[in-house]
């Protein structure tokens, strides 16, 4: 098996019994080790328990390479891929796209806060992510009701450019009633996943998918969260991946402000209006 090859990832996609938490750890350990070349049996045996080796073996030896209609495969060394996205801890080899690909080649800033906001943080949020979009930035997000899906409409409001980063395959909108939305984002903007097109949403791909989030952004700006929430992992990681994170200030007796007044107190930069983002990056002229 040649790791390199852009046809091995598409039949490793293809095989059940490899999840995408999984491709993207295999992936990290091959560069790790600078090792891009096995036998079957020695992936096997590298990236998997005994017991699940005959499995895997017979999955890989009669896998075909996955392909899918209306949908984009960019693979990890693809010119397509998104650099920034590439440079961060265990980055998905494989991303499965609708819409408009080269958004990738963009500078964006992710926005993310709680699903239950307040009349406050949607005025915050359609206010900052609007003013991003009139400056030309991509704004990219998870689609999750509240704060994610607000950040969406607003920037398609300006006819702006948005990418949502979900936590299903792209042919499973979730939430469903995101449908709507989920079409109007293909015409103008784009829907990207490292899980299968039809693989449904599942609980514990939304921490997963956070880091991607953040890895395609120059910053990430939280818009309301509580001190325990997935906008609070996504901050953590962006840190991780040396970006810069923002915060709006919120009330102090409401919890959903907690996470983001807490933010700012560890050095999160405090965000008023778009300006305050833009300024922190001297490539971006305002």
């Amino acid at each position: 098996m040649d790791f390199k090859q852009r046809h091995t990832w598409l039949k490793i996609a293809s095989c059940k019994s490899i999840s995408a938490k999984k491709r993207a750890s295999i992936w990290q350990k091959l560069t790790e080790l600078d090792q891009y070349e096995m036998t079957t049996q020695t992936f096997a045996e590298s990236f998997f328990p005994v017991d699940k080796h005959a499995q895997i073996l017979m999955e890989i030896e009669t896998a075909e390479a996955c392909f899918f209609d209306d949908i984009t495969l960019i693979w990890i060394l693809d010119d397509a891929y998104p650099a920034l996205l590439r440079e961060i801890y265990e980055a998905p080899p494989i991303l499965f796209c609708k819409g408009n690909i080269d958004l990738l080649q963009q500078q964006a800033i992710a926005i993310v806060g709680t699903r239950q906001m307040s009349e406050y943080g949607r005025k915050a949020c359609v206010k900052i992510a609007s003013e991003l979009a009139e400056h030309k930035l991509t704004i990219i997000s998870g689609m999750a009701i509240g704060i994610d899906t607000t950040a969406h409409r607003a920037t398609l409001n300006k006819q702006g450019a948005t990418i949502a980063v979900l936590g299903s395959g792209v042919n499973k909108i979730y939430p469903k009633k995101n449908e709507l939305l989920a079409k109007e984002i293909v015409k103008e903007g784009l829907l990207l996943s490292e899980y299968l097109p039809n693989e449904e949403a599942k609980r514990w791909h939304f921490p997963e998918r956070n880091r991607i989030i953040s890895g395609l952004a120059i910053g990430t700006v939280i818009i309301e969260a509580a001190e325990r929430s997935g906008s609070l992992i996504t901050a953590d990681i962006a840190l991780e991946q040396n970006r810069q994170v923002f915060a709006v200030p919120g009330n102090i007796f409401i919890d959903t402000w907690r996470g983001t007044n807490y933010l700012i107190q560890e050095g999160a930069k405090l965000v008023m209006n778009a300006n305050n983002i833009i300024e922190e990056f001297i490539q971006i002229k305002p």
